[in-house]
């Protein structure tokens, strides 16, 4: 996507000085430089200059700020012209090219499929959603089959033709959303007026003055320079200085608060707000998948602590350590979820001040949870390295890996979504379990936690086709995983309301997800007695997404 066109300065400089009170004050340094009165044209100068100076400086600040979106476009791009591979700046791909796209690729521009393989995109920075999207050339659904400028390949390849790019794209489209027409606030609206005002009244009471005198036989000159001294007197000089220096000093506040004020009036607008429409996903969550809950069949619940993709957190039952059967139950659930897994986790590093995870989040997040429970990745695959997989698909809704265990079999790690588990075709389990699970899996997904059914089983020798090994499994249980709220959300939601402003929550979410984010954070009652239309303050669900 192309840069946006810089504001020339002297475009700011000449915006600043249109506002009707500063109009007033350079008639006043004209007025006052006609009467010879030098000392209070300094004064009245120097207050239009830091009036427009500091305006000025907190637009570029913020200017500089908003620009930080050109950082999502690729830096470069891999095209195929004329038969041949080529890479180019990614602005300066253009519609017919077609990208060669890999992981970790940015996608510079929009562009509809040709060829994909197992191809999973993080669209996160357009439609703010945490999971994932699969994307099919062959896919019946548009959407699925098209991707968009600024969205990151986590896993696969794919080849795209390019269909739009610069601001015909869908992230483009989404910079000029930036440049809306500005109208003027309150308080620029009441100081206009107070201007004009000002303005009028200073005219007509010289006008009046001067006729006045010219009446009662002074002399001209005389009149002409009363008449101009009394138009001076009537210019407050120091207002816009006290509004401009109040206004900074919010902005300033505010900038502490990491909060990025593009204009100074805006400083005061958001003293008028009465309803406050927030995102779900990395606004008042992490914007990071974290296991919270698991469950065995044999009746162990724990909880899982810790945000983030990071090691620090633990497992607790009933908010104690668990036992060692426990703990050997949940190793077992968690061991299988970490080996039937693509997802790779990266300790802070260069560049880095947290710990990241490249591949799908919900993964992730299951290697993050293994981590805590004492399941080191590496150690797991070089007991049990991978001999065959079927990779997840989304008609199917599971993932298999075949591994060699040390006994000479096979071990066979299952998960997926809930209803493409807990089937009598994949595991040997007793209905009353099924049902239970299938139960347990309700109450959590309801909850608004997004749930993966584990499975595993030994088989004596590896199948010639990978498909053959998902029958006969055994359930290791559930996990249930979420993008938890921010520490603050809450705190920022109960100041928000003793404010008197009403806080509504929109995401593309599964209504249940958002609601359950909402009670969390205080949008909505944690238990609401009568469901029905949520009350002023809700949630609105515009594009409900799963992967899983």
């Amino acid at each position: 996507m192309g840069r946006a066109r810089r504001i020339p300065l002297w475009s700011r400089v000449v915006s600043q000085l249109r506002d009707p009170l500063i109009v007033v004050l350079l008639a006043a340094v004209v007025l006052t430089l006609v009467t010879r009165d030098h000392t209070d044209a300094t004064i009245i100068a120097l207050v239009i200059v830091f009036n427009t100076a500091v305006g000025v400086a907190q637009e570029v600040r913020a200017d500089n700020a908003v620009a930080a979106l050109s950082a999502l476009s690729a830096p470069t791009a891999r095209v195929v012209r004329d038969g041949a591979e080529h890479e180019v700046p990614a602005a300066g791909v253009v519609p017919g090219d077609v990208l060669l796209l890999g992981e970790g690729d940015v996608v510079p521009a929009d562009a509809d499929l040709v060829e994909a393989s197992a191809l999973l995109v993080d669209e996160s920075a357009l439609t703010g959603e945490s999971v994932p999207v699969d994307k099919d050339a062959a896919a019946a659904e548009p959407e699925a089959a098209r991707l968009q400028a600024g969205t990151v390949v986590l896993r696969g390849r794919a080849v795209a033709a390019v269909t739009a790019t610069g601001a015909a794209s869908a992230l483009g489209r989404i910079a000029a959303l930036l440049h809306p027409r500005v109208e003027q606030t309150p308080l620029q609206r009441r100081l206009a007026g107070l201007g004009r005002v000002l303005a009028v009244v200073a005219t007509v009471l010289c006008v009046l003055v001067f006729a006045l005198g010219l009446a009662r036989g002074q002399s001209a000159e005389v009149m002409a320079v009363t008449a101009i001294s009394l138009a001076v007197a009537a210019v407050p000089e120091s207002l816009p200085a006290v509004v401009t220096l109040s206004l900074a000093l919010g902005a300033r506040r505010m900038a502490a608060r990491r909060a990025v004020v593009r204009r100074l009036p805006a400083v005061e607008t958001l003293g008028s707000v009465t309803v406050l429409a927030t995102d779900k996903t990395g606004t008042l969550t992490e914007g990071r998948m974290v296991v919270e809950r698991l469950w065995t069949p044999r009746g162990t619940e724990a909880e899982v602590t810790g945000t983030g993709y990071g090691p620090s957190g633990e497992l607790l039952v009933g908010g104690r350590p668990p036992g060692p059967e426990q703990l050997d139950r949940l190793r077992e659930l968690l061991t299988a979820a970490v080996l039937c897994n693509d997802a790779t986790l990266r300790p802070p590093g260069p560049g880095r001040d947290d710990w990241t995870a490249l591949g799908d989040p919900t993964e992730a997040a299951l290697l993050a949870a293994g981590v805590k429970a004492g399941c080191d990745r590496e150690a797991l695959l070089r007991e049990y390295p991978r001999a065959a997989e079927v990779p997840f698909e989304s008609s199917r809704k599971r993932m298999t890996t075949l591994h060699r265990a040390p006994s000479d079999r096979v071990l066979v790690c299952l998960k997926g979504a809930p209803e493409a588990v807990l089937d009598p075709d994949v595991l040997r389990e007793d209905a009353g379990l099924l049902e239970s699970a299938a139960r347990e899996a309700a109450r959590l997904a309801s909850a608004g936690h997004r749930v993966l059914a584990v499975a595993s089983g030994l088989r004596d020798d590896l199948p010639r086709r990978p498909e053959d090994a998902e029958t006969g499994l055994r359930l290791l249980g559930l996990a249930a995983i979420d993008d938890p709220p921010k520490e603050a959300a809450a705190a920022t939601v109960a100041a928000c309301h003793r404010a008197g402003i009403t806080p509504v929550l929109i995401t593309g979410d599964h209504p249940a997800t958002a609601r359950a984010v909402a009670a969390r954070v205080g949008i909505l009652p944690p238990r609401p007695p009568n469901p029905g239309p949520p009350r002023p303050g809700a949630v609105r669900s515009v594009r409900p997404t799963t992967r899983w």
